[in-house]
């Protein structure tokens, strides 16, 4: 995944340690409790998602970093709370740590604006959390603790990431409705849904640049069906 994300490699890496920073504690305070193990693509997606948005629309700042940040603990969060079979008090309580997280991390760096989406984004995260706890409770155990694969909270991350990353930089109503279809589309890739290959022209439609660029390579590793042909034109 380095390569995909070449070209953003030391903002995300700021991202990272940002992310240690806010996630840190000693290692025998809570013994029973692992960190979700995540693939490069879950590591780096939403945080991508964001910077490539923001700088779309000419924001190079420190606020898209703490974006970033901030998709990335509710993300962690949705996770934790979704390990159902690994003791409910706990999951709940550190998954809620990392939603405290994210709100100290909007008061202090200048994030308040998007506190309103951000909260109903994960209000709709959390009915999505209850009505999957319901079905693994009618159905089959989940084994291991592993979150779903399929989690249509994947794809409302990766919708809000792309539009108020945007919204970090000059964006008007059309440009808010192309980076939300961009993030649309590519949030259905990432949660393993199939799209159609002309849904890529909302990325081939943007200025040339690393920003199209490295949307489209996203696109091409998330949809790895699709004929080089077909894609040249990104």
């Amino acid at each position: 995944m380095q390569a995909l994300f070449h070209f953003l490699q030391p903002e995300l890496e700021m991202v990272r340690r940002r992310l240690d920073k806010e996630t840190s504690w000693r290692k025998d305070q809570f013994l029973g409790f692992v960190l979700p193990t995540l693939n490069e693509i879950d590591r780096d997606f939403l945080p991508a998602l964001v910077l490539l948005s923001a700088h779309g629309q000419g924001y190079f700042g420190p606020r898209a970093l703490s974006l970033a940040a901030v998709f990335q603990l509710i993300f962690l969060a949705s996770l934790i709370h979704s390990r159902v079979n690994q003791g409910v008090a706990m999951q709940t309580l550190m998954g809620d740590y990392f939603y405290t997280r994210f709100f100290d991390l909007l008061c202090r760096d200048g994030n308040l604006e998007f506190l309103k989406p951000l909260s109903r984004l994960i209000c709709r995260l959390h009915l999505d959390a209850a009505r999957h706890q319901e079905e693994a409770a009618a159905g089959p155990v989940v084994c291991g603790g592993a979150y779903p694969e399929k989690d249509s909270g994947r794809v409302s991350l990766a919708t809000e990431a792309s539009r108020l990353g945007s919204q970090l930089g000059k964006t008007g109503p059309r440009e808010t409705r192309t980076w939300q279809e961009i993030g649309l589309m590519l949030g259905r890739l990432w949660n393993g849904e199939a799209v159609p290959p002309h849904s890529c022209r909302v990325i081939a439609d943007l200025p040339p640049g690393p920003v199209r660029e490295g949307l489209g390579e996203i696109f091409l590793f998330l949809n790895g069906r699709l004929p080089v042909k077909k894609v040249m034109v990104l």
